[in-house]
């Protein structure tokens, strides 16, 4: 899986592409603004946060179980990284290749979008993208039903049942269906976060649920060492790709500030 910062350069080469696809059709598009461009490095930062549910204390003082200002998982975020903003008819529909035709040339498939896509995975092999979440979840769906994590987990139990908490498991207290009901997190919540860190600490949960979860993700690459392999493949093709779309990129003004120019779209 792409780290942030390769996320982060691969957005950006896309969106480098899309423009110069647009150019060929005497299009001019500013592109995403600063902040769109940010949104799939900061999306995978906030997987990275959230992977094992909330273990900092200084988290669980400040945010309860609700995620911190900067995720991507607080809906206020979300709201501000919307990209479906106002971009103008004729270039919308190239970029999205809702048009067969413009300026009498033809349009590529799907649209400027779909071709800088591509363009990102020319010279790769087929893959399947979406293995390594669907490996990740299985993992820590097995991690959860191991003896060793199930111990820890039954002494957390007696832990915060000491605190006058009536919890089966770390997954059970963050996912409290009243935490969702306000926007921001309650005194309770952030009383029950703060004795449910204290008790992990005391466990040693985190520790435990790290060392389980990795011992089965290895067993999931070994059994899907061939498909990994062709991913691998994969986003070492794309880098190149990546870094030869931005070392082509004519040098110019800024990423357009939200509101400004046409959005992202």
């Amino acid at each position: 899986m792409p780290s942030p910062e390769e996320q982060g350069r691969s957005d950006r080469a896309q969106a480098a592409l899309e423009r110069a696809c647009l150019a060929r059709f005497g299009l001019r598009w500013e592109g995403p603004g600063r902040t769109a461009l940010e949104t799939g490095r900061r999306m995978a930062l906030s997987r990275q946060a959230a992977r094992f549910g909330v273990t900092d204390p200084e988290h669980a003082e400040r945010y309860g179980y609700h995620a911190p200002p900067w995720s991507t998982y607080d809906p206020r975020v979300g709201e501000l990284l919307d990209q479906h903003q106002h971009i103008a008819p004729d270039v919308r529909k190239v970029l999205y290749g809702t048009a067969t035709e413009a300026g009498g040339r033809p349009v590529p498939r799907n649209g400027c979008r779909a071709e800088a896509a591509r363009r990102l995975v020319r010279g790769a092999p087929p893959a399947d993208r979406n293995l390594p979440g669907r490996l990740a979840e299985q993992a820590a769906a097995a991690a959860l039903e191991d003896p060793r994590l199930s111990a820890v987990v039954g002494a957390w139990r007696s832990c915060v049942t000491g605190a006058g908490l009536r919890y089966a498991s770390p997954q059970d207290a963050a996912g409290d269906p009243r935490w969702k009901r306000d926007r921001t997190p309650t005194e309770e919540e952030v009383s029950v976060a703060v004795a449910d860190v204290r008790c992990q600490n005391e466990v040693r949960y985190l520790p435990t649920l790290v060392t389980v979860t990795a011992g089965k993700q290895r067993e999931l690459i070994s059994r899907h060492a061939l498909e990994l392999g062709r991913l691998e493949r994969l986003k070492d093709v794309r880098a190149e790709n990546v870094a030869e779309a931005l070392a082509a990129q004519p040098s110019g003004p800024e990423p357009a500030q939200e509101g400004e120019g046409h959005g992202s779209g």
